[in-house]
């Protein structure tokens, strides 16, 4: 499952775990989840839901496994394996006191009007059979799994843990204007440092140097100006190198795959980690719900009924059942599920 899927892009990757019953303990619904079901009826709205969505961009919902499969069951399989996903998220925010508001829910509604059109999504919703309702609905659960995913990460990782992966890619954070000179060997680098760190030495010395005896084919036209680059654009040895550098200050000889290079600072921006705290926690909160919802299925808390299909840890969503029967089938608006194995 991955969290802040926004309705207008559709970029839905499935990362939810869910644990198979034998064929002796079926449940009764489609699924159980935390001791709340998630019934035939939801996975088939949510299932049109997402046929609306993918329809409009003219992508499948869902993908056929095999001859004797069907759109149907593919779609099925995938909406249930995200309602897994979102239901957990739902009984986490009931527990923690996190909800969205109908503000939000509207919103997020309305970005898809606007991107796919108004008139069209009406349409389509109707053509699947599912209604406007239905798709605030999942609107609004997209929006609280996103949530409770953020809140998990922070969980888990608290500010210190924030903070220190903000340190260990400061790069990613950090824009610096380098000169640099490149040559050959340590020796030949030596002596470029002695050169543009004698006193009275000036910028214009080095980009004087630099366009005389670095070994960079670029050189003859910058003089081993770079401009300004985040920090993480440039080999680590390099990067380390010019962040460890004070303003108008020069490197010792620095060694990379490339020679052996003299830098000279020029400017530096860092983004503070305020600035980017949100950003850190978007980009952790996808791996911190997936191992969560892991932790619910191992303690038993998912269980999925085997017509629809069993999990593979591998895509972390439900496949499908391998039988020579042929899928069940079954009408539009209801499930259509894949035979259940023998038991």
């Amino acid at each position: 499952m991955n969290p802040s899927r926004r309705l207008a892009s559709v970029a839905l990757i499935p990362l939810v775990t869910v644990v198979l019953t034998s064929c002796a303990g079926t449940v009764d619904a489609a699924a159980t989840v935390g001791g709340t079901t998630i019934t035939d009826a939801e996975v088939a709205a949510t299932a049109g839901v997402y046929r609306t969505i993918f329809g409009l961009q003219q992508q499948p919902c869902g993908t056929p496994d095999g001859e004797t499969d069907t759109p149907e069951a593919a779609c099925n399989r995938f909406a249930l394996s995200q309602l897994i996903g979102l239901r957990l998220a739902e009984n986490y925010a009931t527990d923690q006191g996190l909800s969205v508001t109908d503000e939000e829910v509207a919103s997020e509604v309305d970005a898809l009007d606007a991107n796919l059109g108004a008139d069209v999504v009406a349409q389509e919703l109707m053509k699947n059979e599912v209604t406007r309702a239905d798709l605030e609905d999942l609107a609004r659960s997209f929006l609280l799994e996103d949530r409770v995913a953020r809140a998990i990460a922070l969980d888990d990782l608290g500010e210190d843990g924030l903070r220190a992966i903000y340190d260990e890619n400061r790069g990613d954070y950090t824009v610096v204007q380098v000169d640099h000179i490149l040559v050959q060997t340590e020796e030949e680098a030596r002596d470029v440092y002695e050169q543009v760190t004698a006193p009275g030495a000036t910028r214009d010395d080095f980009l004087a140097l630099a366009k005389k005896v670095s070994v960079d084919t670029s050189a003859k036209q910058n003089s081993g100006a770079l401009g300004s680059n985040y920090a993480s654009t440039y080999v680590p040895e390099f990067a380390d190198a010019a962040l460890a550098l004070d303003v108008d200050e020069i490197s010792e000889p620095v060694q990379t795959d490339f020679g052996w290079h003299v830098i000279h600072l020029v400017d530096k921006e860092v983004t503070p980690f305020e600035d980017v705290r949100a950003d850190i926690l978007d980009t952790q909160r996808v791996t911190a719900f997936a191992t969560y919802v892991k932790g619910r299925a191992d303690a038993g808390e998912i269980e999925v009924n085997p017509s629809f299909g069993r999990f593979d840890r591998e895509i972390l969503a439900v496949v499908r059942v391998a039988t020579t029967d042929p899928s069940a089938s079954a009408s539009a608006s209801g499930p259509v599920n894949v035979a259940p194995t023998d038991g």
